[in-house]
């Protein structure tokens, strides 16, 4: 790792510094490697995929409380020492690529086992994507359905006089993914009211959604939002008989009772459909679960076009606001 020294001049030797270039001279390094659990399935975080984590040290196995340090601070006389475990961090930060085989892993800054002892374990465990750390809690910076939260249970480091020879963090799918496509149950549109039109997938609104917020890695609970809608851009290219491009991917929380609204553009016009169950192919409702992709298809039918009947037409306009009175605040 490169070597950030912070030297001042008027720094006595009995100073603290905070620096972090791997050569401490009275603690043992910790070593890990990572490897990612499902990334064999549509998930959003695949083979080869760029994945940020915060990794999180512990000499408690519960890890709670837990007072997140952020920096190594150095002291004696060569400032590359340790005063005591509470100067080691316990939050780095990292980056690599998703692989389901185990590979090693650059920790910033680096993480020590304890050095009050050289019989004190250590504990690390990893949450995925990283985020502020708070207590026993990371809070992602983006909560939008299109973070893929991952956890990895906590593992023994062992000791800084007998460290564990092979530390493998694993990460798992937190979440449930879903991911749409769309296709017409018949291309032939001759004798619809759709005849001569594209029809396209604009949006689809998941109803009731709700969305990854933080996680306590003490217990690897992931803390929900409220329910909310959250929308999902369709493949908006001209539907046929074969199914279009799936939409990216939104990881939620998992549900029995899944409800859509779907917004199609035929020939320009917008049309919307309300409160449509997602159903498994037997009828009942679909299911999702943690840690499982799952991919809604909508078959799309196009109304018959009724044979010597006239075709009602609406049309729609807003009334603009008009003016009221005014009024006035009156501040002496």
């Amino acid at each position: 790792m490169a070597a950030l020294a912070l030297i001042m001049a008027s720094c006595s030797n009995d100073e603290e510094n905070v620096i972090d270039n791997g050569e401490v001279a009275n603690a043992v390094p910790v070593q890990i490697s990572q490897k990612v659990s499902g990334v064999e399935t549509k998930a959003a975080v695949t083979v080869g995929s760029d994945m940020t984590a915060v990794i999180l040290m512990a000499d408690n196995p519960a890890f709670t409380p837990f007072t997140p340090r952020t920096e190594n601070v150095l002291t004696g006389e060569q400032n590359n020492t340790l005063a005591n475990d509470a100067a080691r961090a316990n939050v780095s930060n990292t980056q690599f690529k998703a692989s389901t085989t185990a590979g090693e892993i650059e920790l910033t800054p680096t993480l020590y086992y304890p050095v009050s002892s050289a019989s004190t374990k250590a504990y690390i465990l990893g949450v995925s994507p990283k985020g502020v750390v708070n207590g026993t809690t990371v809070t992602f910076s983006d909560v939008d359905g299109l973070q893929d939260v991952m956890y990895a249970t906590k593992v023994n480091a062992g000791t800084s006089g007998s460290p564990e020879s092979s530390i493998e963090l694993n990460f798992t799918h937190e979440t449930t993914q879903l991911t749409f496509d769309a296709k017409l149950d018949n291309a032939d549109l001759s004798k619809t009211e759709w005849a001569g039109k594209d029809v396209s997938v604009k949006t689809i609104t998941i109803q009731k959604a709700k969305l990854p917020e933080s996680l306590t890695f003490s217990t690897g609970e992931i803390n929900w939002t409220a329910e909310k809608s959250i929308s999902v851009l369709g493949c908006n290219t001209a539907l046929t008989a074969k199914t279009c491009a799936p939409s990216v991917p939104v990881m939620v929380a998992p549900a029995t009772n899944i409800l859509v609204d779907l917004e199609l553009s035929v020939g320009g016009q917008i049309k919307v459909y309300n409160n449509l169950p997602v159903k498994k192919d037997g009828g009942e409702n679909l299911v999702t679960v943690k840690g499982k992709s799952h991919l809604v298809t909508f078959t799309i039918t196009a109304p018959t076009a009724a044979a010597g009947a006239e075709k009602v037409t609406t049309s729609a306009k807003v009334t603009d606001w008009e003016p009221g009175e005014k009024g006035s605040v009156t501040v002496k």
